[in-house]
């Protein structure tokens, strides 16, 4: 069989073959930087605050019982996937509870792996370009496509999504996506006006834009602004890369916040000290069913970095069997729809029939409805074909590109 090609795995990435555990985690640190989330902090490569919910994983062992002699399930993943509505049904049909510790951004997820005993967690949600490292460093086990029926109603792009898949092997199974369109308040800024990634530069918008602190949707954003014809917009010459960090810079008179904490950002577009930024519709979409009526959210023309988060069963598991249980519960329908609206932020759910759960207001929110601009499809539809797979540098090391995007938070 032809080996499926993953346009996530790098040159630098299959140089991890060569690690061990024990280089890995001192090679990881090198990125972690401090835990806290300040504005135009000057931290190193991406979101490094935790925001940790629901029950805590204990540092040891996964083999550990509860009190009326249930297992205990211990996953490592982006908040909103411990929320009790999303967990709760999971938890009372095995029998077992589930922990979670929580992260914001791969790299912290990477951090928080290597800083624990193996056998700490069961099972991991993974970012779809850090699923290539945890394969890497044999973190995950290999699932069997046969074990998930639920694949077949997903859509196109995420029922084969390479970065999900090592060759031909399935490594994860696709939860929840989104993307890092332009939020803007239409108080401010007329919707006709939000076409081009190029209208964050203009000298009105002084003081009042927000990023979300990470330097891989950000860049790559820059990349499509600039070369929105480029396939992949991590694959990028020297000199390419040095216009995207020179256009980044060009912003930053009009750059109030940078953090990694959603519901700063969520925060200050609600007090109005920010009024635009390229976080996508998932960090203002909470205010928006609060009642937030002026928010709005767009793919500009030139396209925009869309994020992937997969359930994986991490290969030195205790309870694989029941974190097999795990990953297929998050594969259906219903538990991507509760996933989708999750409380911690929103998203949108690869299988298609999660829409049969969501009520009319949910498929507004979201955009399971009909696109005004092409007919036959959602606004979901749209954002998928004119989005692409956020990923890791190709022609340089990552360093590189962290370097460039502390010298835009810092200009």
């Amino acid at each position: 069989m032809k080996p499926r090609y993953n346009p996530l795995i790098t040159g630098r990435e299959m140089s991890f073959r060569a690690l061990t555990r024990r280089r890995f985690i001192r090679y990881a640190s090198l990125g972690a930087g401090a835990l806290a989330a300040t504005k135009l902090a000057s931290c190193a490569s991406g979101p490094e605050t935790a925001e940790t919910t629901g029950t805590e994983v204990a540092a040891g062992g996964a083999e550990e019982s509860t009190g009326d002699g249930g297992k205990t399930l211990r996953i490592l993943s982006w908040v909103g996937y411990d929320e009790p509505e999303i967990i709760g049904p999971f938890e009372e049909k095995m029998g077992v509870k589930v922990e979670f510790k929580t992260y914001v951004g791969g790299e912290q997820m990477l951090q928080f792996f290597n800083q624990s005993p193996p056998g700490t967690f069961d099972g991991i949600i993974s970012d779809g370009e850090y699923v290539v490292k945890l394969v890497e460093i044999g973190a995950i086990s290999k699932l069997n496509a046969a074990d998930f029926d639920t694949l077949a109603d997903y859509n196109s792009v995420y029922k084969e999504f390479p970065g999900f898949y090592q060759g031909d092997q399935l490594m994860a199974v696709g939860t929840r996506f989104g993307n890092y369109g332009i939020a803007f308040n239409t108080k401010f800024i007329k919707p006709e006006e939000v076409t081009s990634w190029e209208i964050l530069a203009r000298e009105d918008l002084q003081g009042k834009l927000a990023f979300f602190d990470w330097y891989l949707p950000n860049m790559g954003n820059a990349s499509l602004a600039l070369f929105p014809d480029n396939p992949n917009p991590y694959d990028l010459t020297d000199a390419q890369l040095v216009q995207v960090k020179d256009w980044m810079v060009k912003l930053k008179p009009n750059v109030a916040l940078i953090t990694p904490n959603i519901q700063d950002i969520t925060n200050a577009f609600i007090n109005e000290s920010v009024i635009a930024g390229p976080v996508g519709d998932w960090l203002i979409q909470n205010a928006i069913a609060d009642g937030q009526s002026q928010f709005a959210a767009v793919v500009p023309k030139e396209g925009a970095i869309r994020w992937s988060e997969g359930a994986t069963v991490a290969a030195d598991s205790k309870n694989p069997d029941l974190a097999l249980e795990w990953v297929k519960y998050m594969s259906t329908p219903e538990v991507q729809a509760r996933l989708a609206n999750a409380k911690a932020y929103k998203g949108l759910a690869p299988n298609l029939k999660a829409v049969d759960h969501l009520s009319d207001g949910e498929k507004n929110l979201l955009g399971y409805i009909p696109d005004p601009d092409n007919a036959g499809k959602t606004i979901v539809d749209m954002q998928l074909e004119r989005t692409r797979a956020r990923q890791l540098p190709v022609q340089q090391p990552e360093q590189a590109w962290q370097d460039f995007y502390n010298e835009f938070k810092t200009s």
